[in-house]
């Protein structure tokens, strides 16, 4: 029976795409392209093991329309102004070059104008899917070629709705379309958006009231799919539907409620659609023609390398940055799958160029998780032979950082790197800013730090800040691999140099310290003694019983993962300060000195030990004068050496005369 033959087919294609994904996540390669090879080995082309291949596509087709609409959720207006400059000025600079010049070779290859205008727009394209999850995987979406990356493929999203759109009207086949057509579908839009404004959040409200998880999701598949098939029958795309679907959706207050519950779906679907892409490529033409293929292959990704590094120099990026974008995004995306089969449909494309751009899609994909690990060595080394030996600093910048000397060079002006400037500047100690963002630049700026836009992976630039009479490095970045590149040319420029730096993970503090960094501070470990201590806080614990432990545990997780083998009573703890170091000491409950004054106690001339400040009933007082009492319950914050700490706690435990 057919019904259940499809159900074979499909039963089929979720098992051979469980173990080819399966298969390449073990290899470390993206799970797509298990999906790409079960396709091509299943499909009509390969072993032919699937009857029911327009099911399928059917069935992929909804793949797209979650996508869509989940890249249209995820991207609200406001997301999209702040990403203003790199969507419109890299992201139109990278799609305009690429399309031209595929268009242009198209040409002369003997291809028709409709033909290479269909190939120009597929080919420039990359893929959303693998790309975003690669930099997340790499924790390098919050670094500077990662938003660049980001805003590249979201204009090239957008600019998928608007070629679907205009596919058909190439080489006449427009179907009607006229004035009146865009007139509807304008007004389409308009009533989209008056319902988006004005019913959706009560419609979504009410549907929360009932308390029914399950009526949500059918809600938004029902929202999702009804827009798409709205937006076909005025002449528009499903795809267009479904991406306007999530944009309204994006600005409720039920956005992220939505996107959980879609992301299973969309994800199941969205497998499905790379299975039936690959369905499209005809394994044998791969395997009689695989030199065309690679060679065709080669000249595109250095076309989409070039484009891409000229989009983002325009954009306002270094060198290193822009090559490293441009390999980021050198491969063929998902969407250029539905371009070329609706090319095809149209007749826009003969079947021979058809099934060679499908095969180079395809092996752009496989090759993207391969290049991507060594994307930063590769973009740092041409940038290095390329890059010019002097710098574009300002003159007013090259004389002000002439006459430092013992200062602070802070790279990155996020939070981290402020509030170390914060420090500094509290305490009249020299620092400047080096940061690739150029609007955190201008921020800076405006708030009247010294800060410079510049790599600081640049040896160049560096040596322009006067690292060589430079006092410490921070390093506050989020790109892992500029901040190796950093320590390392850091350490080179001046062996003296106290170099700082912040990291994600503990596992990573002995290699960066391998390179030449004095000191790691790994969020992983600060943010679980930040969690420790709100949790604690809410069970009641008084507030210096919490510091002394997270001191405690500071101190033994450092000594821990010092190199020196320094034990824990030998080692430094945190918080360091000229002559000494700040601990936190409890005052035991029978301790003799409970009811008398530091005064009274000659505290200060018996130990050596400074007392900066007494937690008391979850409270900090600084500044204690010398007649207050002791009480139980009570913290010291000591400042003091290693000695005068032990009289202390000597002291306070009744053990010296």
């Amino acid at each position: 029976m057919p019904e259940f033959a499809f159900l074979q087919d499909l039963l089929l294609l979720l098992i051979m795409a469980l173990a080819n994904a399966w298969l390449f996540s073990r290899l470390r390669q993206s799970p797509i392209i298990g999906y790409l090879a079960t396709g091509m080995l299943v499909g009509p082309y390969g072993l032919h093991l699937v009857q029911g291949i327009h099911q399928v596509e059917a069935m992929a087709e909804i793949g797209v329309i979650l996508l869509l609409f989940t890249i249209g959720l995820e991207f609200p207006f406001s997301r999209i102004l702040k990403l203003k400059r790199p969507m419109l000025i890299g992201g139109t600079t990278q799609v305009a070059v690429s399309a031209l010049l595929v268009y242009g070779f198209s040409r002369l290859m003997g291809m028709s104008n409709s033909a290479a205008s269909a190939l120009a727009m597929a080919l420039a394209l990359s893929s959303t899917a693998i790309v975003l999850k690669l930099l997340l995987e790499r924790g390098e979406m919050d670094t500077a070629q990662g938003k660049l990356s980001l805003a590249i493929l979201l204009f090239q999203d957008l600019c998928v709705v608007f070629f679907l759109v205009f596919l058909p009207l190439l080489g006449g086949h427009a179907d009607g379309f006229s004035w009146l057509a865009i007139f509807q579908a304008a007004g389409l839009m308009a009533g989209l958006s008056l319902f988006a404004r004005f019913l959706l959040e009560p419609l979504l409200r009410g549907v929360l009231r009932v308390r029914s998880p399950e009526l949500f999701r059918l809600t938004l598949l029902a929202l999702v799919l009804g827009t798409a098939w709205i937006t076909s029958h005025a002449g528009l795309s499903l795809a267009l539907g479904a991406f306007l679907a999530g944009l309204f959706l994006a600005e409720s207050d039920y956005s992220h409620q939505a996107l959980a519950d879609i992301l299973p779906f969309r994800d199941t679907f969205l497998a499905l659609f790379f299975v039936s892409m690959g369905m499209l490529v005809d394994v044998r033409i791969l395997a009689q023609n695989w030199h065309l293929v690679l060679g065709f292959f080669l000249l595109l990704s250095l076309l989409k390398v070039g484009a891409g590094t000229a989009a983002a120099l325009l954009a306002g990026n270094p060198l290193r940055i822009a090559l490293l974008a441009g390999l980021i995004l050198f491969q063929v995306g998902e969407f250029s799958f539905v371009l070329l089969k609706q090319a095809l449909g149209l007749g826009l494309i003969a079947t021979a160029p058809y099934q060679l751009a499908l095969s180079v899609i395809a092996l752009s994909m496989v090759a993207t998780p391969l290049l991507m690990p060594r994307a930063p060595a590769l973009a740092a080394g041409i940038a290095g032979f390329l890059g010019r030996r002097t710098t574009d600093l300002e003159a007013e910048t090259k004389e002000r950082t002439a006459n430092l000397e013992g200062h602070v060079i802070i790279a990155g002006y996020g939070l981290s790197g402020r509030n170390v400037g914060r420090v500094l500047r509290e305490m009249q100690i020299p620092y400047l800013f080096i940061e690739l963002n150029s609007d955190s630049v201008q921020t800076g700026r405006k708030a009247g730090e010294f800060i410079v836009y510049g790599d600081a992976t640049a040896a160049a630039v560096l040596e322009e800040l006067g690292i060589k009479k430079a006092r410490a490095m921070v390093l506050a970045i989020n790109d892992p691999a500029a901040l190796t590149r950093a320590i390392r040319i850091g350490r080179e420029l001046n062996p003296d140099l106290y170099i700082l730096a912040r990291t994600r993970y503990i596992a990573e503090m002995d290699y960066l310290r391998e390179l030449g960094a004095d000191e790691i501070i790994p969020d992983e470990l600060e943010s679980s003694l930040q969690l420790s201590a709100y949790l604690l806080q809410r069970f009641g614990i008084a507030e210096g019983k919490i510091m002394l432990h997270l001191a405690q545990l500071r101190r033994e997780h450092y000594s821990r993962l010092r190199p020196d083998g320094l034990g824990e009573d030998e080692a430094r703890p945190l918080s360091v300060l000229e002559g000494g170091h700040i601990e936190f000491q409890a005052v035991p409950d029978n301790s003799p000195c409970l009811g008398r004054s530091l005064a009274e106690l000659a505290f200060r001339s018996r130990t050596g030990a400074m007392v900066m400040g007494v937690i008391r009933s979850e409270r900090t007082l600084y500044n204690v004068p010398p007649d207050l009492c002791l009480e139980r319950g009570d913290t010291l914050m000591l400042l003091g050496n290693a000695e005068e700490i032990r009289r202390a706690r000597n002291l306070l435990h009744g053990e010296m005369t």
